[in-house]
């Protein structure tokens, strides 16, 4: 089968062998995988043995739609079983380190399945996995509706986490960067660029130059919540966050809350709110096209937010 992977060449689409079922799993045929920044600085590293991707959905042999959880934790530890699993110290990734769903076929665990409700089809559903980061930064920040928020940095966590504020009633505000970034704010319910002091301010970039913007923001006892991965350090503004007694915090990828996991809230969203969809996704490649789409993925002035290859 074919499959994209990071090699000498660059990245190329390859022949692999198609993945064995093991007792209790279950195939996933891929319709749509998103290409995210992350897998951008992953290929940086040089060649891998892994296929990329793990923002992915597909359908099952009976064709029923599903999104695909990522993470693969070990399910033993207290991390585990305290309901932190994506806390898990031995946990692996599907895209990251071992084989992901920028591919024609994936084997999977049951428990990995997010059923798709009505209203959201396997070609949007490769959103389910970043609306899912913001779905629980969002929770992670304890925001509950009517709080001013601003949101530095417009990729596609970013939009995402202007769509989940706005769609729980926040006064949501967007720094972005490109035109085209700025138009898609305000059609996921941005207000505009931000303007005054935020209750939280959500940093999705990565750069000092975004944590620098996001204490400027924040209020006197405020909140900066970070989305984004550093891959580089960065200093944070400490004269900054200790006049105004900022909080910070971090959120890493998606967990359960009161019984539900977020990834399935993220669907729920997607469903309800389809202009998610329709916005974020820019682009549409064929999977044999995949170095083309991270050529493009890595220019945003030229438009791009989210990149779907489509292996099917």
């Amino acid at each position: 089968m074919k499959a994209v992977r990071n090699t000498e060449r660059g990245v190329e689409v390859v022949d692999v062998d198609r993945p064995a079922a093991g007792p209790g799993q279950v195939e996933v045929t891929v319709r749509s995988s998103g290409l995210c920044g992350s897998d951008l600085h992953l290929i940086g590293y040089g060649p891998s043995p892994f296929t990329l991707g793990h923002e992915f959905a597909g359908t099952l042999a009976d064709g029923t739609p599903v999104a695909v959880d990522p993470s693969r934790p070990c399910g033993r530890c207290d991390l585990c079983t305290s309901g932190r699993a994506h806390l898990c110290r031995d946990a692996l990734v599907v895209g990251v380190s071992t084989d992901g769903g920028m591919a024609e076929r994936v084997v999977c665990d049951p428990s990995a399945l997010v059923r798709l409700p009505a209203g959201l089809g396997p070609d949007q559903a490769c959103l389910v996995e970043p609306v899912a980061v913001s779905v629980h930064g969002l929770a992670v920040a304890g925001i509950t509706g009517g709080e001013r928020v601003a949101v530095v940095g417009a990729g596609s966590i970013g939009l995402t986490a202007v769509a989940v504020a706005a769609d729980q009633g926040c006064e949501t505000a967007l720094e972005a960067r490109h035109p085209h970034q700025i138009v898609a704010g305000e059609r996921l319910g941005a207000s505009g660029p931000p303007s005054g002091e935020y209750d939280v301010v959500i940093e999705a970039a990565g750069s000092q130059s975004a944590v620098e913007r996001a204490f400027d923001l924040v209020r006197p006892g405020g909140q900066v919540l970070f989305l984004s991965t550093f891959w580089d350090p960065i200093t944070l503004p400490g004269v900054a966050a200790l006049m105004k007694e900022v909080t910070c915090r971090w959120a890493y990828t998606y967990g359960h809350r009161h019984g539900t996991r977020d990834i399935d809230g993220a669907a729920a969203l997607l469903a309800r709110h389809p202009e998610i969809a329709a916005t974020l996704i820019t682009h549409r490649f064929p999977l044999a096209d995949a170095a083309a789409a991270f050529a493009v993925a890595a220019d945003r002035r030229g438009g791009a937010i989210k990149i779907a290859l489509e292996p099917t």
